[in-house]
């Protein structure tokens, strides 16, 4: 029994080494002020979505906020003890507005420039998602093309995007066609209504995965890279500390696992295009490439999809080799059966061979 007591010790003692410096690392994560100001607001942050944003903020048929980056919040929350309170979604023209009138504290999904610099500050970005350029797949010219290939032809972009900005002041002689969200750009491709679409690989990504559109490319790279982040008012700078601090604490392989979540790059599409291949790198993380002349990357994948389908295939095997042996064991019944039934049989003749000799 002294020996039963001395052991719990031992383990409540190794859990008090191990769990407290966690606790203490949680409790210890803001500053005073930081928690102070959490504090005042009840410990909710109210964070302002894009209704039509996939994968990062979207609308679902429930209205209710979802993508990449409401994922990244809520984890962020977890982190610093925080609540979330989500206004509804609406377009990014109207967040914008509403956001300098005081209307939230957070705006969900974001890419800096300078307009934007004016009233915003912004935290790390969480993904990097090169921009490219989109075409239909009937198209007569090559992949590998630059927007300079289409100088003079229309091409679609978000308005008011980071991707617009860049368009503008680096390829000014590319006639931009605004569109208010990126599926509504595809689908002018398709229409043949404009020559190209440009957006971030995720955003194509998801509506390839989602079959919305199948009868387009990828026909070059813009040269701009999507770096979305979390934009904060500047009059509550410290919301910024707060958040940098939370996404900090995120390990790589949640990162990971979020990522892999929202951001999907169709089997048929792998086959049929060649746009994308997976690579093994040296730490066991694939990382996704979209492959027009030079590769770009697309998304990281956990190396627990790899470890997962190792184990699911292994568990396969095992079950085929319990059902050979199954089978082996009920071939082995089979033969004995034709052999009792051949005895049998056997013995039928010549009980009807007895039979026939009493009857002479």
């Amino acid at each position: 029994m002294l020996r039963k007591w001395k052991f719990i010790l031992i383990i409540v003692s190794l859990l008090s080494i191990t769990v407290t410096p966690l606790f203490a690392q949680t409790k210890d994560l803001l500053s005073p002020s930081e928690n102070l100001w959490l504090k005042s607001r009840n410990n909710t942050i109210v964070v302002y979505p894009e209704e039509n944003a996939p994968p990062y903020s979207y609308k679902n048929t429930a209205g209710n906020p979802q993508g990449l980056s409401i994922d990244y919040i809520e984890l962020i929350a977890e982190k610093i003890g925080a609540k979330i309170q989500y206004l509804t979604p609406r377009p990014a023209n109207q967040v914008m507005e509403d956001i300098q009138k005081d209307k939230g504290d957070v705006v969900a999904i974001i890419t800096p420039d300078k307009d934007k610099e004016q009233f915003l500050l912004f935290t790390e970005n969480y993904i990097t998602s090169p921009a490219v350029i989109v075409v239909r797949k009937d198209y007569q010219k090559n992949t590998g093309l630059t927007l300079n290939y289409f100088n003079g032809k229309r091409v679609g972009v978000v308005n008011d995007s980071a991707l617009e900005a860049y368009i503008r002041i680096n390829y000014p002689r590319v006639v931009i066609d605004e569109m208010t969200d990126d599926e509504i750009s595809l689908q002018q491709v398709v229409l043949g209504e404009i020559d190209a679409a440009t957006m971030d690989v995720a955003s194509l990504s998801y509506f390839l995965s989602k079959q919305v559109l199948s009868s387009v490319k990828i026909a070059g790279s813009t040269g701009f890279e999507y770096k979305p982040s979390f934009g904060i008012p500047k009059n509550i700078s410290i919301l910024q500390s707060i958040l940098e601090k939370g996404l900090s604490q995120i390990s790589s392989s949640d990162r990971a696992l979020l990522t892999e979540k929202w951001i999907v790059v169709p089997e048929q599409e792998k086959k049929e295009n060649s746009l994308f291949s997976a690579i093994q790198s040296n730490s066991g993380v694939v990382i996704l490439y979209a492959l027009f002349g030079l590769g770009i990357i697309i998304v990281i994948l956990l190396r627990r999809r790899h470890r997962s389908f190792v184990a699911s295939y292994f568990k396969k095997a095992e079950d085929i080799n319990e059902l050979r042996t199954e089978v082996s064991g009920l071939e082995k019944v089979n033969d004995m059966l034709a052999k009792e039934i051949k005895e049998v049989k056997a013995e039928e003749d010549r009980i009807q061979e007895k039979i026939n000799s009493l009857g002479k």
